[in-house]
C-alpha cells in the first residue's frame, strides 16, 4: 500500500446478496483527481468545498471526478436551460419546480413566436432574476459553493451509489441531489 491509498472495506451494494467483505485500496483525499470541465467558473468553488468533495470521493473509493457545472449568473442559467430545452423540453420540465417551468414557458413562447436565441434567453434570464432562489446553480450567497459532478465520471452504478451515500452522510454538504432528480450529482457546500 502506498501513501496515496488507504484500505477501506466496501459495504455490499444494495439489492445484492451480502457476501464476504472485499478490501480495496481507496485513494486518499489528496490523491483524488478533480477535473473541471471547460466553462466551469473555478473561482466560484472554494478550496474548502473541493477538499470536502475529495474526502467524500476517498470514502466512496472514487479516484477521479469531473465537475461539470458550477455557479451561474441568471444569464448563464438561461443559456443552460435554453440548450437543454432544445434537446429535450419534457426532461427539462421534469427537473424544475413551478418557477423553472415558468421560465421554460417563456422559452416555448419565444420559440413559437420565432424569436432568435438571444432574445429568448434574455427573456428567460429576466424571469430567473426575479426568483434566483428557485434555481440551484444561480449564485445566491457568498461562501456557498454550488457545483455538479458528472455521473459518467464517477464510474459504474456501485461507485455512484457509494458516492451518493458518502455525500448524504457528510454534514458539511448543505444540499445534495442526484439523478434522476438532477442531471448530475449536485453539491452545495458552505465554507465554515
Amino acid at each position: 500500500m502506498t501513501e496515496q491509498t488507504q484500505v477501506a472495506e466496501l459495504p455490499a451494494v444494495e439489492n445484492q446478496a451480502a457476501g464476504p467483505v472485499i478490501q480495496v485500496d481507496c485513494p486518499t483525499a489528496d490523491a483524488v483527481n478533480v477535473v473541471y470541465a471547460s466553462g466551469v467558473d473555478r473561482t466560484a468553488i472554494s478550496d474548502y468545498a473541493e477538499m470536502v468533495l475529495r474526502e467524500i470521493c476517498s470514502r466512496a473509493c472514487v479516484s477521479s471526478v469531473i465537475v461539470s457545472s458550477g455557479a451561474r449568473t441568471p444569464e448563464s442559467q438561461a443559456r443552460a436551460m435554453y440548450n437543454n430545452a432544445q434537446r429535450d423540453i419534457d426532461r427539462e420540465r421534469r427537473l424544475y419546480g413551478r418557477d423553472g417551468r415558468a421560465v421554460l414557458d417563456r422559452y416555448e413562447q419565444g420559440v413559437a413566436q420565432g424569436h432568435d436565441a438571444a432574445t429568448v434567453q434574455r427573456d428567460m434570464a429576466d424571469a430567473i432574476a426575479q426568483n434566483p432562489d428557485s434555481f440551484h446553480h444561480v449564485q445566491r450567497e457568498q461562501h456557498l459553493s454550488v457545483f455538479d459532478v458528472a455521473p459518467s465520471s464517477v464510474g459504474e452504478i456501485p461507485a455512484r451509489q457509494r458516492l451518493a451515500s458518502a455525500a448524504q452522510a457528510d454534514g458539511r454538504v448543505v444540499r445534495f441531489f442526484q439523478p434522476p432528480n438532477d442531471a448530475g450529482f449536485h453539491f452545495e457546500i458552505r465554507d465554515p
